[in-house]
């Protein structure tokens, strides 16, 4: 009974906040599956969304720490509700920050060595800003991938291999 409620409960905060026709929309979701380490399949209601979290660039799966950051998303989300706050769609994937017991996993992901900031955000955002301090106090302290003497970009490995 109380799983019912907790349904309808999240069906109508869903349908409210996709009414709200704001420019940045909050998605509550319950994460069903990892693609990699940055994006994954989320259920909202009766849809599926594909999530690409915003403002990271994790290791594609067939490059060094690719399955390290996908396998720590799966431990951490998969059936885990979340809150997807985003500004970008391509109909069915969306880019957004997901947020997980009041924590950025973008912020996580970096922070352990397991995703660089994006290209874009490395541009735009202050030295000063959350990304980017965890990105650099990560290279730092050699976490994750950046115990590698020279790990490489996930954009850098794509363009190696013909890759989006």
């Amino acid at each position: 009974m109380q799983n019912t409620r907790l349904y309808r409960n999240f069906v109508l905060l869903t349908t409210l906040l996709l009414a709200a026709g704001s420019s940045a929309r909050q998605l509550p979701g319950q994460v069903l599956r990892i693609v990699d380490g940055d994006s994954l399949i989320l259920q909202v209601g009766h849809a599926q969304y594909g999530i690409e979290i915003a403002g990271i660039d994790a290791p594609e799966p067939n490059q060094p720490w690719g399955g390290k950051a996908a396998d720590r998303l799966r431990h951490t989300l998969v059936g885990a509700f979340v809150v997807v706050t985003s500004e970008l769609s391509d109909g069915y994937w969306l880019t957004g920050r997901i947020t997980y017991k009041d924590r950025d996993i973008g912020l996580d992901l970096i922070r352990d060595g397991l995703a660089w900031q994006t290209r874009v955000t490395q541009n735009a955002l202050p030295e000063d800003h959350p990304y980017a301090t965890a990105e650099r106090l990560a290279r730092h302290e050699r976490r994750g991938l950046w115990s590698d003497p020279q790990p490489v970009a996930p954009w850098k490995w794509r363009e190696s291999r013909g890759m989006r």
